[in-house]
């Protein structure tokens, strides 16, 4: 099953398709169309998509190696315990109406959004404006530099009822302080918006940039020629598109690996409770293999435990369990999990080894990947007796893994400390209870000096690694395709053609 499922992946890498349209011309102002699963929500803070770096800065950004640099802030300092950031703010950035920007739009921004009615930004102790391009903020627990936050023009927005934060006019008809600056929209259909004259960076080479709007399949509308790039395409469509030498394709890892895709073992279940179980269903799986499936790129470490982006780009992470179907067999043996009656499923004290994997609808165009997934992983358990059911499951998988209410499950896990706290706790509902691993993930949340960090996600790897309440697969990886005409992505940090199209530009043959 699995080698038809790799040939099935290579034939689709022959298809072809219709051509992709000029996407500008020395002699005229070059335009580019991208299309969006989303719609016009996308610059409304409730939706808090990438493609709001178009028009919003953040204080800071990633080069093309994936380390931070500076943005709306020229530089900043932190307290010792990481809660307290100083922020001096360049003084050369205009609002897309000419105002100049200062730190007193920061302050009125973050201020407004850590409303608790809004709830946007927090925990949020304290705002400090010292002067037009100065402001210290402050809050309850430590931070990283903020790479992700926006704010948005005082002069425009203070007379508003923060009531109707979510509904306001401004969320359609933005006035930014981007690359980009707003023209005009058509509603859940199109927005269009032009370079940014006045762009503290430079004006971008893109003149003219559309985001079209669709909820569908990026492949027809690439084949057809309606837009020259999309955002989040499906994985099943990589090879078609790899093989057409009118397109390239680029994969999105973010620097810090925030989310990373596994296998969720249920460990109050009869079968999956037992380490040395996990243990083997890991060994039977080869990964290695299942990223080629996946289209994961074979650069990409594979790994057994939680770790931060420093250890994940250095390569500095233990070696992974191999994929060693006879050391599986012989631990579920060793268990006393025998196939006894020859019908391929082993059993111990009449149950068999047999469990019931979810596969949830999975955020963007993940969905095939985890079900791919698992049709590879229920042929490789099948392998060395054991028997994986799969369901579908089209909503309330993350209530379900709260509560305990699965077997196992395909699913990403945001390795943030925030994100792991939900998972290992006391009252862990898939008995993810170990009080080793809930004292290192708290003690995460506490810090964010560098070092620290390391030594705390190495200690939690460790830990993981041994007890396997998960099976790790890999990073998260997006996929993003433009025609080979727009120059200047990359992967694995510029690979979005909406966060990062004011670094492209256009070639014609």
């Amino acid at each position: 099953m699995r080698a038809a499922l790799l040939l099935s992946a290579a034939l689709l890498a022959g298809c072809g398709g219709a051509d992709v349209p000029q996407a500008g011309r020395t002699d005229a102002p070059v335009t580019v169309t991208v299309l969006d699963p989303e719609y016009e929500i996308i610059f409304n803070p409730i939706w808090d998509m990438p493609a709001k770096f178009l028009l919003f800065l953040p204080m800071a950004t990633f080069d093309d190696a994936g380390k931070i640099i500076p943005n709306l802030a020229r530089s900043w300092e932190h307290s010792e315990d990481y809660r307290t950031w100083t922020y001096h703010l360049r003084t050369d950035v205009l609002w897309h109406d000419g105002v100049p920007v200062t730190a007193h739009d920061v302050g009125f921004s973050m201020a407004l959004m850590a409303r608790p009615d809004i709830g946007y930004y927090g925990p949020l102790e304290s705002v400090a404006v010292h002067d037009d391009s100065t402001i210290t903020i402050r809050s309850q627990r430590p931070q990283e530099v903020d790479w992700w936050t926006v704010f948005y023009p005082k002069h425009l927005l203070q007379e508003l009822d923060p009531a109707s934060f979510m509904e306001w006019e401004f969320w359609t008809r933005p006035v930014g302080n981007g690359p980009f600056r707003y023209v005009r929209h058509e509603p859940r259909t199109l927005w269009e918006m032009e370079a940014n004259p006045a762009y503290y960076a430079g004006k971008p080479a893109i003149d003219r940039l559309r985001i079209k709007f669709g909820g569908g399949e990026a492949l027809p509308e690439l084949l057809s020629g309606q837009v020259d790039a999309a955002t989040y395409v499906r994985r099943e469509d990589i090879p078609q598109l790899e093989a057409d030498l009118r397109f390239d394709v680029y994969y999105l890892v973010s620097p810090g690996v925030e989310w990373i895709e596994g296998i969720f073992w249920n460990l109050k279940h009869p079968f999956l409770g037992e380490p040395a179980v996990r243990r083997a269903l890991t060994l039977a799986v080869d990964r290695r293999e299942l990223r080629q499936l996946q289209r994961i790129p074979g650069e990409l470490p594979t790994f057994d435990g939680f770790f931060t982006g420093r250890q994940f780009w250095t390569g500095n992470l233990p070696d992974p369990l191999p994929y060693d179907p006879s050391e599986a067999k012989r631990l579920l043996e060793a268990r006393g999990w025998l196939d006894r009656d020859g019908n391929g499923v082993r059993e111990r004290g009449g149950r068999e080894a047999r469990f019931t994997a979810l596969v949830g609808g999975g955020g963007s165009g993940q969905t095939y990947s985890y079900g791919q997934a698992a049709v590879y992983v229920q042929a490789a358990l099948r392998e060395v007796g054991v028997a994986m059911d799969i369901q579908r499951l089209e909503s309330g998988l993350h209530q379900r893994l709260l509560r305990g209410d699965f077997d196992a499950a395909f699913r990403r896990i945001l390795q943030l400390p925030r994100g792991l706290r939900i998972f290992f706790r006391e009252d862990s509902g898939p008995g993810w209870t170990d009080p080793a691993m809930i004292e290192l993930v708290e003690a995460a949340r506490q810090t964010r000096d560098p070092a620290a960090q390391d030594s705390l996600y190495t200690a939690m790897y460790l830990i993981v690694a041994s007890w396997l309440p998960l099976t790790l697969l890999s990073p998260e990886v997006l996929w993003f395709v433009a025609s080979e005409r727009i120059k200047g992505l990359s992967s694995p940090f510029r690979a979005d053609p909406l966060w990062h199209i004011e670094h492209a530009w256009v070639e014609e043959p």
